[in-house]
C-alpha cells in the first residue's frame, strides 16, 4: 500500500503506532478538535495554493511573482495559526507546542509549512507563538532527522 497524502499517513501511524499519540483521544474533544483544525488549516489552506507547481504556473502563464504569491498565502495562514494558538492558550493555558505540552498533528504540519514559508521570505518574528513552537519542535530529534531549513541548514 502506498499513501501519498499526509493526513492518511498520520492516521495510519496513529492507528498502528499509537504511542506517543499525536492526536488527542476522543475523550478530549476540545483539544482534538483544535489539533484537527490547525492541521487542516495547513494541509488545506496553506500548502496547496503555494506549492511549487502553482508558483511556476503563476509565473509562466500569468507573468506573476510566484514567490510573492506564496509568501502572501503563508502570511495569511500563519497569521490564522498564530491566532488559533493564542485563543487555545487563553482557554487552556500556555503550552510548548501548538496545543499543550505534547507534540500533535498540528506541529507535524506546522514545521514543514514554516520551512516552506522561510524559503519565500516569511518573516517568522511577526509570529512569536508560532516561532516558539517551531523552536521547541526543532529541539526534538524526530523533527531534526530529515528537516532542512533555508539554505540547507536546520532551523534553530
Amino acid at each position: 500500500m502506498t499513501l501519498t497524502q499526509s493526513i492518511a499517513m498520520l492516521d495510519m501511524l496513529e492507528t498502528h503506532f499509537p504511542s506517543p499519540a499525536l492526536l488527542p483521544a476522543v475523550n478530549r474533544p476540545k483539544e482534538r478538535a483544535r489539533v484537527l483544525e490547525m492541521a487542516a488549516l495547513v494541509a488545506c489552506e496553506i500548502q496547496p495554493p503555494q506549492s511549487t507547481r502553482i508558483r511556476k504556473k503563476i509565473k509562466s502563464d500569468f507573468g506573476g511573482d510566484g514567490n510573492r504569491w506564496a509568501r502572501d498565502i503563508y502570511e495569511r495562514g500563519v497569521d490564522v495559526f498564530e491566532e488559533l494558538v493564542k485563543r487555545g492558550r487563553e482557554d487552556a493555558g500556555a503550552g510548548r507546542y501548538s496545543v499543550g505540552d505534547e507534540v500533535t498533528w498540528a506541529d507535524v504540519f506546522l514545521v514543514p509549512a514554516v520551512q516552506g514559508g522561510l524559503r519565500v521570505g516569511l518573516e517568522l518574528d511577526k509570529y512569536p507563538l508560532v516561532d516558539g513552537i517551531v523552536k521547541e519542535c526543532w529541539k526534538l530529534e524526530a523533527f531534526r532527522m530529515g528537516g532542512v531549513g533555508e539554505h540547507g541548514r536546520l532551523i534553530p
